[in-house]
C-alpha cells in the first residue's frame, strides 16, 4: 500500500509540473444584432440599439464576478469587434482581433489560446463555435451540443495550458446575459 501512495504522489507532481498554469478562459457571445448587415452579408450584421444596451449592461455584471482579463480576443466580424469594445470599456481592456474567433475551425481557435501565457484571457465570438469551445475544453471530447449561449452570455472555464498543449479543464460557471444584467444593477 505504501510503494502505491508513493507512486500516485509522484504521477500527481509529474502531472502538476506537466499541466503548467491555470488559464481562465471567459468566453463571451457577440450582443443581438441585425437580421441583415448593411451590404447584405452576414459579415457586416451591427449591434442594434438594443444590442449594445444590453451588451453593456451584461458587461457590467460580468465586472462584478469575473476578474479583469488579461486580454480580449474578438472575431473580426463586426458585430462581435462592437461587442469587444463595449465589453473592453467596461473592464478597461484594449481588444485585439483574433481570426482564427471569425467561425473558421475550432482547432484554429484551439491553437491561438495554446500560445497565450496570459491567466485570464476572454474570447468575443459566435455560436456555435463557442459553445462548441466550451464543450471541448471541458470534456476533451468532440462537442456534442448541450452547451448554447445566448447572445451576450458569457461561460468561465478554467483550464489547463502548457507547452502548446490544453488539457481537460472545468467548467466553472454559466450566465445567461439576464443573470448578468441583473447583477449589473446591484
Amino acid at each position: 500500500m505504501r510503494l502505491y501512495n508513493e507512486a500516485n504522489t509522484r504521477n500527481n507532481i509529474l502531472n502538476i509540473c506537466l499541466i503548467g498554469f491555470l488559464m481562465q478562459l471567459l468566453i463571451f457571445r457577440h450582443g443581438i444584432a441585425e437580421d441583415r448587415g448593411p451590404d447584405g452579408t452576414d459579415d457586416s450584421r451591427r449591434l442594434t440599439d438594443e444590442g449594445k444596451s444590453k451588451t453593456r449592461e451584461a458587461a457590467v455584471g460580468l465586472s462584478c464576478i469575473a476578474p479583469r482579463p488579461d486580454v480580449i480576443l474578438n472575431s473580426p466580424l463586426v458585430r462581435a469587434m462592437q461587442t469587444a469594445e463595449i465589453v473592453g470599456d467596461v473592464f478597461d481592456v484594449k481588444p485585439r482581433v483574433c481570426s482564427a474567433l471569425g467561425m473558421g475551425p475550432l482547432e484554429d481557435v484551439l491553437r491561438e489560446l495554446r500560445k497565450m501565457e496570459e491567466e485570464v484571457v476572454m474570447v468575443i465570438g459566435h455560436e456555435p463555435q463557442l459553445s462548441s469551445l466550451a464543450e471541448i475544453l471541458c470534456t476533451g471530447v468532440q462537442p456534442t451540443g448541450f452547451i448554447q449561449m445566448k447572445k451576450a452570455g458569457c461561460i468561465a472555464v478554467e483550464t489547463p495550458i502548457n507547452e502548446g498543449k490544453a488539457r481537460v479543464g472545468k467548467l466553472l460557471w454559466i450566465a445567461t446575459p439576464a443573470m448578468l444584467r441583473a447583477m449589473a444593477g446591484r
